[in-house]
């Protein structure tokens, strides 16, 4: 085989190659991305109206993790209302935003 022949066989080589590392690499990012995306859905919580005041809840329990002692009846009546619906955030950082800004103790 010439030298030419052998460069562009190694040529073709290393693109084959280059090109599974690159397909790994991408279908390894995307798990990343779809865990990423299960934890913070497992790491839901919701802060809703709990016997006329507010209290934090893992999303889908019917137990508060914390009861708050703002009394719903002090909070501005449309986040009352929201309130009542119930807010879903994704993280406890979030949670605590949304305590601060709405001024709940």
């Amino acid at each position: 085989m010439s030298f030419y022949g052998k460069l562009a066989g190694g040529l073709i080589s290393l693109a084959l190659i280059g090109g599974s590392a690159a397909y790994v690499a991408s279908a390894a990012g995307n798990v990343l991305t779809a865990a990423e995306q299960t934890a913070a859905e497992l790491s839901c919580y919701v802060i809703k109206e709990y016997n006329g005041a507010v209290a934090l809840f893992r999303d889908g329990s019917e137990e508060p993790l914390a009861v708050y002692s703002t009394p719903l009846s002090e909070i501005n009546p449309v986040d009352a209302d929201l309130l009542k619906e119930g807010i879903r955030l994704r993280g406890l950082s979030e949670v605590s935003r949304l305590l601060e800004d709405l001024d709940i103790e």
